[in-house]
């Protein structure tokens, strides 16, 4: 079927329609809204009132589902993977490939949608459906126009045409478009962009799409409209204008419409393969919103996005009335009913109590205008769906319609109006139809919550799950964060938070994401205080074993001295601060003991010697206390007795030997080019729950280890390649973060991460566990969390509120769910996983076998 297509040129962010209307379409990238308590529910609301209220041009809202094209995102990332080089790439390949098989097979992933938000503000005020409530004036203006067009260069200029765009009219536009994006950034909080000419294109052919999820409508990145024509006017005046063609736009008119029958429209295309692609879809209005609303409690449009597990494009025209055209139009409503009234008196009849409601309603409205005096919007609400059967169509539609049926919504399908409802969907066009035009106020189109998003993670990157709620696959990109993309991300950090009880799916998840990094590119250090990982020198599905370095310290008399600090810091200064924290820690003495003065004495000659370690502390104070200074007091002299008894008797310990080096030692160091390295320490034990008010020596030899494991990765960050990003899984962070210098030195690693591309992976059981350097952490996972307390300063972490149903939520979470916030602040449920079952074995931490879990499975059944 032929169609009229709207729009006649595309520049940028601006399109041109055939009725001379110019509109500027922005894309709102979205802001959090899940979450909030009511309190803060009512800001968003505010910004979006006082926009529409002063706007004063018609706008376009568009919310466009974006379902998410699984194949094309790890297609990306294959190529991605192609332009690197590392040692797993095939493998990775590979992996990715067989993924995306996977995945492709679960056609509830492929139906879920992102939702893209687009609005688009009419520029051209002469061509405002409303422009003043006096219809003289409006006539006398558009005869102004009128007369004033043929003033125009595109009447005066030879070799002009008059439905020639001006570029002189486009730069005007452009820079009328720069001011208003400016106020939508306030108005919805949140990172707006213009549409580019591709995007604007790309929305444009998607209201022609044969798929569900779009995937047959690609980018035109190349496309153009018009060519450039030039004219001269009587005084010699050059001038450039656009000329459009029709023909431009017919390649993305490349579908077949057909009109099945009044209620539903056939849409059919022939593909690359010759054959032919069909879709059924059908439009809907908005026919009735009901009288009364109240926010929160009426954001039905967000509602769609967040509940319907199909997906629907909404378009909503709202064209701008001035508040003394509103007034003047319920005046006049007013004096028909009492025309009606009086006719009705005359008969010696009784009004209809249709008639006295609509009085009420109608002196109420005239009353709110003029009191606010806001403005009034006439709107056309329109829903499309599509489904690729009857059956689902209607099922689909019912759905709809009953959902909404919940906000009061009357939603029906208008007789024999699908294809100019189509058109009506366009970017640039214009409504279509009068009959089921609705007059609100702007607290209704704020209400509705245009721009809240649903939308989590990257879409890039590797697979991690997908959404509790509808099932909607998210993707992560490790490093993406620290690449300055302006892709509108409010934290540049890369490193990782993940916190959880035990048995939540805490530790599994870290497994995974440090497997898919490191297939995808990455290498790193897994730091396992529990030994968990100690199978992984057996390598792992895709990671032969030749890949994989798990070294067990303590295990063999080589490791003695290999975690001394002087041999794990990256400066002298750094093993001197480490050296004295870790020193006075065991010996427990504080700055105010003398004892501590005599350590820092010792400490502070270990630079000089050629190779300096703790053990040239310990030679120190022996000599010291061997050879007395005439002028050293008793006092001074017993506690360097105490402090040397102390450090000699912890030193006897088996796991002493890996912090306290001795001179000419060979010891081991740590590797750099090995895609994992998986760092365990024999016998560490350290303290949990009451133990950590009554620490034995054992506990604070072991904290002392990890304190000195994280000046270790340090080094590894320094010394690695800065173009291989790298991950430092620290798992038992809590262990680290109890002490100042090792918070000290997991906050460096947090702060300067992004520099060094190194993402630091926080692993703990408690959200208390965590510092003060969450706010410089990127990506956060909260598995389930037992304590209110625990889960109110998670939510803290996160810039939630503290409400009842946010904590139950984290109470709630099943085993492999997780709160998850991207770097762009978003928050969502989702579900861990790892796609293959192999995975699911491989990392699995608990202790039932594949026996006794396939016994489970069959008991079950």
């Amino acid at each position: 079927m032929k169609i009229d297509f709207p729009i006649k040129h595309i520049d940028g962010n601006l399109v041109f329609a055939h009725d001379n209307t110019v509109w500027a379409y922005f894309r709102i990238d979205g802001f959090n809204y899940d979450f909030l308590d009511d309190d803060e529910k009512s800001v968003p609301f505010q910004q979006q009132m006082s926009f529409f209220t002063n706007i004063g041009l018609d706008l376009h809202f568009l919310s466009i589902p974006n379902p998410t094209d699984i194949g094309g995102i790890l297609d990306e990332t294959i190529e991605e993977m192609k332009r690197k080089n590392y040692p797993l790439q095939e493998n990775g390949i590979e992996f990715m490939k067989r993924v995306k098989a996977a995945l492709e097979d679960q056609k509830e992933l492929n139906e879920s949608s992102e939702y893209h938000d687009y609005l688009g503000v009419q520029l051209n005020k002469e061509r405002n459906k409303y422009t003043s409530g006096n219809v003289g004036i409006d006539t006398i203006n558009a005869f102004k126009s009128f007369i004033n067009g043929f003033n125009s260069p595109v009447y005066q200029a030879v070799g002009l045409y008059p439905n020639d765009i001006l570029e002189s009219e486009i730069q005007a536009y452009r820079s009328q478009a720069a001011t208003i994006e400016t106020t939508l950034v306030n108005a919805f909080s949140s990172r707006i962009s213009r549409v580019t000419t591709a995007e604007a294109v790309y929305i444009a052919e998607k209201m022609f799409s044969t798929r569900n999820n779009n995937s047959d409508v690609k980018l035109r990145n190349r496309f153009a409209s018009g060519r450039v024509v030039e004219g001269v006017d009587k005084k010699g005046v050059k001038h450039k204008a656009i000329r459009s063609d029709k023909r431009d736009f017919i390649d993305l008119q490349g579908t077949n419409i057909e009109e099945i029958n009044p209620k539903e429209l056939l849409l059919s295309r022939i593909t690359d393969d010759n054959e032919i692609e069909e879709l059924l879809c059908q439009h809907l209005v908005i026919a009735d919103m009901g009288d009364v609303h109240f926010h929160p409690g009426f954001e039905w449009l967000y509602y769609i996005k967040l509940r319907m597990p199909f997906p629907v494009t909404i378009s909503i025209r709202a064209d701008h009335q001035p508040n003394e055209m509103v007034k003047k139009r319920l005046s006049n409503a007013k004096l028909e009913i009492q025309d009606q009234r009086k006719e009705a008196w005359k008969g010696g009849q009784g009004v209809d109590m249709n008639v006295e409601v609509s009085e009420q309603g109608t002196v109420q409205m005239e009353n709110y205008f003029q009191q606010t005096g806001y403005p009034g919007y006439a709107c056309s609400f329109v829903l499309k769906v599509t489904a690729e059967n009857e059956e689902q169509l209607k099922t689909r539609v019912d759905m709809l319609r009953n959902e909404m049926s919940k906000f009061g919504l009357k939603v029906l399908s208008p007789y024999g109006y699908q294809i100019p409802l189509l058109l009506e969907m366009i970017p640039g066009s214009k409504k279509m139809h009068e009959d089921y035009k609705i007059e609100v106020s702007p607290g209704i189109l704020g209400g509705m919550m245009f721009g809240a998003t649903t939308n989590i993670g990257d879409n890039r990157g590797f697979y991690i799950g997908h959404t509790s709620r509808l099932s909607k696959p998210v993707f992560v990109q490790p490093d993406l964060a620290a690449k300055a993309f302006d892709i509108g991300n409010i934290v540049d950090s890369i490193s990782v938070l993940v916190a959880g009880m035990t048995g939540k799916g805490k530790s599994f998840f870290m497994n995974l994401f440090v497997y898919l990094a490191t297939l995808t590119g990455s290498k790193g250090l897994v730091i396992d205080p529990k030994g968990d990982r100690m199978d992984w020198d057996k390598g792992l599905p895709f990671i032969p074993p030749e890949y994989i370095s798990v070294w067990t310290l303590g295990t063999d008399p080589n490791d003695a001295g290999s975690l001394d600090p002087f041999r794990t810091s990256t400066s002298m200064e750094e093993a001197k601060d480490i050296t004295m924290d870790i020193l006075s820690y065991l010996a427990k003495v504080s700055i105010d003991d003398v004892a501590y003065s005599i350590l820092s004495e010792a400490v502070e000659i270990v630079p000089q010697h050629e190779d300096p370690c703790i053990g040239v502390v310990m030679s120190y104070l022996h000599n010291l206390y061997d050879n007395r200074p005439a002028n050293m007091s008793d006092q001074r002299y017993l506690a360097l007795e105490s402090l040397l008894n102390t450090l000699t008797t912890l030193k006897r310990n088996q796991l002493s030997l890996l912090l306290f080096g001795e001179v000419g030692q060979n010891y081991k160091v740590l590797q750099h080019e090995q895609p994992i390295q998986v760092l365990m320490i024999q016998n560490l034990n350290l303290p949990r729950g009451s133990e950590l008010e009554n620490k034995r020596p054992i506990h604070m030899i072991s904290e002392a280890i990890m304190i000195s494991i994280t000046a270790w990765t340090k080094q590894y960050m320094f010394n690695s390649e800065r173009g291989v990003h790298k991950y430092i899984l620290q798992d038992e962070a809590s262990a680290i973060e109890r002490s100042a210098i090792g918070s000290e030195l997991m906050d460096f690693i947090v702060r300067m991460g992004r520099y060094y591309n190194t993402t630091l992976m926080k692993g703990s059981q408690n959200a208390s566990d965590h510092g003060q350097d969450v706010a410089n952490i990127g990506m956060k996972f909260s598995f389930g969390l037992r304590k209110t307390s625990e889960c109110e300063e998670m939510l803290d972490y996160l810039n939630l509120p503290r409400t009842q149903e946010n904590i139950d939520t984290l109470k709630r979470l099943d085993r492999g769910e997780a709160l998850f916030q991207d770097i762009y602040g978003r928050s969502a449920v989702i579900r861990i996983n790892p796609v293959f079952e192999e995975l699911l074995n491989a990392f699995d931490s608990s202790t039932s076998t594949e026996e006794e879990r396939e016994r489970e499975k069959e008991r079950v059944r």
